[in-house]
């Protein structure tokens, strides 16, 4: 247990880097002297140091700088060989300015005279409370690490779960809906057809009728091909990012959309291919929705190591200031893409456009997909 400031300092462990039993007690009784409870060992060679350091748990280091073979420089070498993090505080009687300035930017924490050991209690007390600031700042920098990670985990999952009832939803519409759809449709036209002697406001009914549910089919089938176009799955993302322009082409008539692609055959695992996707469909819809361009130009080509997105626009490119809320498109996408160990990039020039570019890695022979 450490103390806190203006109480005393208990039961310290002190490794002493030293050839003198008499100078290694006198720092003991300083100390001693200083209202601490201390115990030390006494080291003054390579081996007895690394001994000491993996073989017990130490508070602190204290090295003479001036032994003949194995001295504060060595031990502070050693300490950092083994990536150690403890108060090292060098005490010597003579030294010169240099060496001192030195020996503290290789990596001590303070030096103190042989002359002035009564600074050596707070010397140490206040490398304990800074080495104690150290070690809870890596503990929250691995907390950080390890929560950026179950994060990315887990925004991986929602989305493999939300593609997939997106894929599950978009069947049963196209399937089953869009089926039943059809078989109403030709029903309407069966009694439509043996109607002749029925008088024209039946007629008309059933016109409007035929009407509705041709308006009904092509919106089933929108909605269907927005969650998840079926052709991505039957019949690859070539044929799909190809639908994906053509429709923004219907949406979208003052918008010249040119589209490059440079796949090879190689079939891509099913998350890659709905990556991007959903990259050139966010990145056209910001088009569509924001973006005040006349022209959009995509491209999606094959690497030796996976693929290569860009969707360049010639609008009037992202606000100089984010907003405060919404944008979540864009940090979707760079999510999507890093993932999938993938690298994601935005380029906008004001009034210039804006240039998305991914790339995302073929997965690992035999990683899951």
């Amino acid at each position: 247990m450490r103390p806190t400031d203006g109480q005393a300092m208990e039961g310290l462990n002190i490794l002493l880097v030293e050839d003198s039993q008499d100078d290694a007690d006198l720092i003991l009784l300083q100390l001693a002297e200083a209202g601490m409870d201390v115990t030390g060992c006494r080291v003054a060679t390579e081996e007895a140091t690394r001994s000491a350091l993996a073989e017990e748990k130490w508070d602190a280091v204290i090295a003479d700088f001036n032994l003949p073979r194995f001295g504060a420089a060595s031990a502070l070498a050693v300490i950092q060989e083994m990536g150690i993090d403890l108060p090292f505080i060098v005490v010597s009687g003579f030294i010169g300015e240099e060496a001192a300035v030195g020996i503290l930017k290789a990596g001590a924490h303070d030096f103190v005279a042989k002359s002035h050991l009564a600074r050596l209690g707070p010397a140490i007390e206040r490398e304990m409370r800074e080495a104690a600031a150290r070690r809870e700042h890596r503990r929250a920098a691995r907390e950080l690490v390890e929560s950026r990670r179950q994060l990315r985990e887990l925004s991986s999952h929602l989305q493999s779960v939300r593609e997939d009832e997106r894929a599950h939803i978009a069947r049963e519409l196209h399937d089953q809906l869009g089926q039943m759809l059809t078989a109403l449709k030709m029903d309407v036209a069966w009694v439509r057809g043996r109607s002749a002697s029925a008088g024209e406001v039946v007629l008309d009914k059933l016109g409007d009728m035929a009407t509705l549910i041709d308006q009904t089919i092509d919106s089933v089938r929108r909605i269907s091909s927005d969650l998840r176009p079926v052709m991505l799955d039957d019949l690859g993302l070539r044929a799909a990012l190809e639908w994906l322009v053509g429709d923004f082409r219907k949406r979208n008539e003052d918008v010249c959309c040119e589209i490059l692609l440079a796949l090879d055959d190689r079939p891509l695992e099913g998350r890659l291919a709905t990556a991007v996707f959903r990259l050139v469909q966010e990145c056209l819809t910001n088009v569509s929705r924001h973006a005040q361009a006349s022209e959009v130009n995509v491209f999606a080509g094959s690497r030796d190591d996976g693929i290569l997105v860009v969707v360049a626009d010639n609008g009037r490119g992202l606000p100089e200031e984010p907003p405060r809320h919404g944008g979540y498109g864009l940090l979707g996408m760079r999510e999507r893409v890093e993932v999938l160990g993938g690298t994601f990039t935005i380029n906008s020039i004001p009034g210039g456009g804006v240039t998305v570019e991914a790339t995302l890695p073929l997965p690992a022979e035999g990683s899951a997909p």
